[in-house]
């Protein structure tokens, strides 16, 4: 009888703990309440949402899943396994969920909404959609959570008009609902009204000062406008609320970045590599940095190590490259353009490393002028000069106007002494753009290259004169 009301007792101090946002303090009177009596399924939903609310997804499942076998019909806990399972990227197991909600409570909109994100998530726009126009039948009234969900999909499918239509009519239906004015403002910022949206960003952080999402799409939208140092302060105010926010850190190192505040990007890119390995492009962004402050050596160690993320990502199957991804993080190599980092290795004088790079971009893309103008370009720092020469006449014959392929030939020819061939080069590409300050100079130095080889010549007939004398009077005396 004591350990029952000892039970009790912990449960409702756990209650006032969670009423007044103590999250820690709550979930360990519910854990001392459940270490009494395990199988009271109340407490076990009550710790999952003390969990989920603390933001340990993955724990608070735990418990709403054991809720549910202790209490297989509670409707909350399933609605609320499903929403996290969501969250979590378990779509097959939230939809499971979810359905089963409904077969308990065909008019739970929740359930509904949840649905529509599951199927979202899994790319199957069609079944949203279906799920959605099965709820507008069902439901006696129209659903706010559903209109929103849906939203969300003709967003991601470009259809940005009714997007802004279903989430107008969610705002209807509940003026107070979280985050929608902060999804009408994407709307409007897709849709080339920036201005609309950002008044729509403020109206929403009024309400709701503290919303990080709301903080992050608002930032992103003034760094598309180029207001950085408004961004900035958004970004920073992410930081005061949640310190260790990733994205916010990378976020600010871009904006440095931009602004060539080389130290501070540097800074805020080596925060986000501490917290998270496996950040796309991290390691880009961290050489960039490095390089700007002219710490060479520095950056070629992340180039080389993402290089090498890029090899196994490439050549491995995922099984066989899993140490790697446990030493660096699992997907590391994701989201990394190849030659975005080859063009990097290009900067940190590794040239043999971005021409292989910059081989396999133009393998995959076909023959883009830029990318092969990059290509000639490494493959002569790395002093294959026939390389680079082939590279350059792909891009002439692209793009015949190249001035500096015409450059490029030229000079590949001076230093083999092929004078002729460099100077028709330098005749070509003067006759597009007879201003051009490299070709000009170039040009100078096929003259003086022309003047030496005359020089030469006649050197070698002046020495070999004598010879040629002794050879005639030999001649002569032979008649």
């Amino acid at each position: 009888m004591s350990d029952w009301l000892d039970a009790e007792r912990h449960a409702d101090q756990a209650l006032e703990w969670y009423e007044r946002g103590r999250w820690a303090e709550a979930e360990s009177e519910l854990r001392k309440a459940l270490a009494l009596n395990p199988h009271q399924s109340e407490w076990h939903y009550n710790l999952g949402l003390t969990l989920e609310a603390a933001g340990r997804d993955a724990e608070a499942l735990l418990s709403y899943e054991r809720c549910l076998e202790l209490a297989p019909e509670q409707l909350e806990s399933a609605l609320a396994a499903g929403i996290v399972s969501n969250r979590l990227g378990e779509q097959a197991g939230a939809i499971e969920l979810l359905e089963r909600v409904l077969k308990l409570d065909p008019q739970c909109d929740q359930a509904y909404a949840g649905l529509i994100e599951a199927r979202i998530r899994l790319g199957n726009h069609e079944e949203a959609g279906t799920t959605f126009y099965l709820a507008q039948q069902t439901l006696t009234d129209p659903s706010a959570h559903c209109f929103a969900a849906i939203a969300e999909s003709m967003y991601i499918q470009g259809d940005f008009e009714r997007a802004g239509w279903c989430l107008r009519e969610a705002l209807r239906l509940e003026p107070n609902y979280p985050r929608l004015r902060g999804r009408l403002a994407a709307v409007l910022a897709a849709t080339g009204k920036p201005h609309r949206a950002l008044q729509m960003y403020l109206r929403e952080l009024q309400d709701d000062p503290g919303n990080i999402d709301t903080l992050h799409d608002y930032g992103d939208l003034l760094i598309d406008l180029g207001r950085l140092p408004e961004a900035a302060e958004k970004f920073r105010r992410i930081l005061e609320l949640e310190p260790a926010n990733v994205t916010a850190h990378h976020r600010l190192g871009e904006i440095a970045l931009e602004a060539c505040r080389f130290e501070q990007a540097h800074i805020e890119f080596e925060l986000v590599y501490k917290l998270d390995l496996a950040f796309p492009g991290i390691r880009l962004k961290l050489a960039e940095a490095l390089l700007g402050r002219g710490r060479r050596h520095d950056a070629r160690r992340y180039l080389i190590e993402q290089l090498d993320l890029l090899r196994a990502a490439r050549e491995d199957p995922p099984a066989e490259r899993q140490d790697l991804d446990g030493e660096f993080g699992a997907g590391a190599a994701d989201a990394v353009d190849a030659a975005e980092l080859a063009h990097l290795l290009l900067r940190a004088e590794l040239p043999r490393e971005a021409a292989r790079l910059f081989e396999d971009a133009v393998t995959e893309r076909g023959d883009d002028p830029e990318l092969l103008r990059r290509l000639a370009l490494a493959k002569f720092k790395s002093g294959d000069r026939d390389g680079g020469a082939t590279a350059s006449r792909r891009v002439i014959r692209l793009d015949p106007t190249c001035i500096k392929s015409m450059h490029n030939l030229a000079l590949a020819a001076l230093e083999e002494d092929r004078i002729i061939t460099a100077a028709a080069w330098v005749s070509r590409g003067l006759r597009i753009n007879g201003h051009d300050d490299g070709l000009r100079r170039l040009r100078m130095r096929v003259w003086l290259a022309v003047g030496s080889a005359t020089a030469r010549r006649a050197w070698k007939w002046m020495r070999e004169a004598p010879r040629r004398v002794r050879q005639r009077l030999e001649a002569l005396n032979r008649r």
